[in-house]
C-alpha cells in the first residue's frame, strides 16, 4: 500500500505531466470526481474542466478538455483530447474566445435549419465551457 498516487496526463501529441502525488479530483461527465490512493479500479469519461491535484499540500490545476480516465492500483491515467497547464494558457486569447462565444450565443438564430442552428449552440457553448475553464487555471497560477 502506497499513500501516494502516480499521476499521468497524456494527450495525442504528448505528455503533459508525470508526477507522484497526494490526491486528484477529475472533472467528470456527470461532476468530479476525487481520487485518493487505494481507489478502487474505475474508467470514466471526462469532461471539459479543471483537473486539480495535490502533492506536500501544494494544489495544482491543469484544464483538461475531454478525455478518459483510468484508476488502476495506486496510478490513474488521464488521456485528454486537450491538457493545458497555467504556464501554457494564453489568458487574454481565453478572454477573446469568451467574448466571442457569448456574441455568438445571443445573436440569436442564424441558421434556417434547426438542426445546424443546434450543432452550431452546442458548439458554441463548448467554446464559451473551455474558455473559461483556461482562464479559471491561468488566474490559479
Amino acid at each position: 500500500m502506497s499513500d501516494q498516487l502516480n499521476l499521468e496526463v497524456v494527450t495525442p501529441h504528448r505528455t503533459v505531466l508525470v508526477e507522484d502525488i497526494d490526491s486528484v479530483t477529475l472533472p467528470g461527465i456527470e461532476g468530479e470526481l476525487g481520487i485518493l490512493p487505494e481507489h478502487i479500479p474505475l474508467l470514466t469519461t471526462l469532461d471539459t474542466g479543471i483537473m486539480s491535484y495535490s502533492s506536500n499540500g501544494k494544489t495544482q490545476a491543469i484544464a483538461v478538455h475531454w478525455g478518459y480516465a483510468q484508476v488502476e492500483g495506486e496510478s490513474v491515467r488521464v488521456l485528454a483530447e486537450l491538457a493545458e497547464t497555467a504556464a501554457e494558457i494564453d489568458l487574454q486569447r481565453a478572454k477573446e474566445a469568451e467574448t466571442k462565444a457569448k456574441e455568438y450565443l445571443v445573436s440569436g438564430k442564424t441558421e434556417t435549419d434547426w438542426k445546424a442552428e443546434e450543432n452550431r449552440q452546442k458548439k458554441y457553448e463548448s467554446k464559451l465551457k473551455r474558455s473559461i475553464v483556461r482562464q479559471t487555471v491561468a488566474q490559479s497560477h
